[in-house]
């Protein structure tokens, strides 16, 4: 998920930037966290960037929050906002943008922790997809769409079943991307699979539902074939069904 932070305060930004980024650790997150000083930098970015939440200061140089939310409402209606702010006066008109919550500076760490959660509730898209830069831009890639991935000649390559996202990037620097989440498995070098996608497996490899077939590495197979089992259980247990 992307998140655009939007303070004059530099201090203030470092505060919100370093409470997030605790929160996205303790949670097993992936957030790409954006920091901008005005409206008019971030109007900017957003011709080229949808961003899932926005946490705003009110009080500004030359503008208020309150205006850069309504027009953040005309560009992307779906985008989340925050405000965070020293005084409560504008809670209203925090109201009618349509504000997920409103903190009042200096808010707690239990304070954020609460927004987030509540953001969590109303926001389908919130930990379901990864963010790759793929040549200049970046892509979206939701994790049920992802069959696999692999890497080839410093590229990350995202498996789908529609196309192939490559990335320049090192596993290393993947690898934490998909790894908080229960469904992928890392099966081989460099190689990681979803595991709701797998059909069976046999000595040495996973067949997939769509017939591709993804290698296991030897000398941890048991490992390996006894995550895959342990997951597939856990999901029956429940009731889950795999698509």
């Amino acid at each position: 998920m992307t998140t655009a932070l939007v303070d004059d305060s530099g201090s203030d930004i470092e505060l919100l930037h370093r409470d997030l980024s605790r929160y996205c650790q303790e949670h097993h997150i992936h957030m790409n966290i954006e920091t901008f000083s005005d409206g008019t930098s971030l109007f900017k970015s957003m011709r080229y960037t949808a961003y899932d939440l926005v946490f705003l200061d009110i009080y500004m140089k030359h503008t208020t929050g309150i205006q850069i939310a309504e027009k953040i409402r005309k560009l992307d209606p779906k985008c989340q906002i925050i405000f965070i702010t020293v005084s409560e006066e504008h809670a209203v008109s925090a109201y009618r943008v349509h504000a997920l919550d409103y903190l009042v500076k200096p808010y707690s760490y239990a304070d954020l922790t609460d927004a987030l959660e509540r953001f969590e509730q109303v926001a389908d898209r919130f930990t379901r997809y990864i963010e790759l830069k793929e040549g200049r831009y970046y892509t979206r890639v939701l994790l049920s769409d992802i069959l696999y991935t692999d890497y080839s000649n410093h590229y990350i390559q995202v498996h789908t079943a529609d196309c192939i996202i490559r990335s320049y990037m090192s596993f290393d620097a993947f690898y934490p991307m998909l790894s908080p989440y229960t469904n992928f498995l890392w099966c081989c070098r460099n190689c990681m699979v979803n595991m709701d996608h797998i059909e069976s497996f046999g000595q040495k490899e996973f067949l997939l539902k769509n017939g591709e077939r993804i290698q296991i590495a030897a000398a941890r197979r048991q490992e390996i074939v006894q995550k895959y089992a342990d997951y597939i259980f856990d999901h029956y247990s429940k009731g889950v069904v795999l698509p």
